[in-house]
């Protein structure tokens, strides 16, 4: 995968699982980071696997489970994946969203997008833009689990923890924010901007106490929103949130008066 992360023994849908002797319906990997073993490294190598596997769901929108988190050293990374137990290592559970046919080629571009980031791996574990993918992963998992309400909230905390600052009113901003990183035009903006705040209704109705619940594509909806808002945030992972939230805002105003003088134009 990279100069530290290697991901051996990748078994793919319907392998034969050796404990039980029959065959299963998800793709298991081996993955090893390549660290010095001291226990200062070994944190330093989960928070690497963390990032990995974060990346997992963004790129795939479902989630995983990590089994065996303790390493073992070993000679040389041949021996990975002989002694299971002793790995991290990290198995899909279900696909929302578009499919790629195979495990192969969801890894390759995987890959890809690790070796992009991977030296900035500690900055963005340690960052508001890791903790929005932690809630972004929360909510894939929670729709595995048909707690849909739950996954509306878990996605909206993903967008808090990215693009909003302390005491600001949380509703339009989150809509607006999330609907520039979102967008590629003006059109797509206002569409994004309105759906947005319909699904921030959702959201606190959700939480605050009421009957309303999500539908799946509510969830969907929002799925779509945040995983592209967190891509465009990776791309931008050098600035704090401060600055990514005055850049957003700039775009914001940019785009408000664009609208108003094609409004103005019309009139006239």
């Amino acid at each position: 995968m990279s100069d530290r992360l290697v991901l051996e023994k990748v078994y793919g849908e319907g392998y034969q699982d050796s404990t039980w002797g029959k065959h299963v319906g998800h793709v298991k990997a081996y993955v090893g980071v390549e660290f010095d073993g001291t226990a200062s490294h070994f944190v330093q190598a989960n928070q690497y696997l963390t990032l990995f596997l974060y990346l997992y769901t963004l790129q795939e929108g479902q989630p995983y489970v990590v089994f065996s988190p303790l390493g073992t050293p070993i000679d040389d990374f041949t021996k990975l994946g002989e002694r299971s137990f002793s790995y991290p290592g990290h198995k899909p559970i279900e696909h929302i969203g578009e499919a790629l046919p195979d495990h192969v080629r969801r890894i390759l571009k995987l890959k890809t997008l690790f070796q992009h980031v991977e030296s900035d791996f500690e900055s963005i574990i340690d960052t508001p833009l890791g903790l929005a993918m932690q809630f972004f992963y929360d909510a894939v998992m929670s729709n595995h689990r048909r707690r849909l309400e739950l996954a509306v909230v878990h996605f909206v905390m993903a967008a808090e923890a990215l693009i909003v600052l302390d005491e600001e009113a949380k509703r339009k901003n989150v809509s607006r924010r999330i609907s520039i990183l979102y967008s590629e035009s003006l059109e797509e903006y206002e569409t994004a901007f309105k759906s947005m705040k319909n699904l921030y209704d959702v959201r606190s109705g959700i939480v605050h106490g009421g009957d309303k619940k999500a539908s799946p594509m509510e969830v969907g909806q929002l799925l779509q929103y945040i995983r592209k808002a967190l891509f465009e945030s990776i791309a931008l992972r050098h600035l704090g949130k401060q600055e990514l939230v005055n850049r957003l805002d700039k775009i914001s105003e940019e785009w408000k008066l664009k609208t108003e003088l094609y409004n103005q134009r019309q009139f006239d």
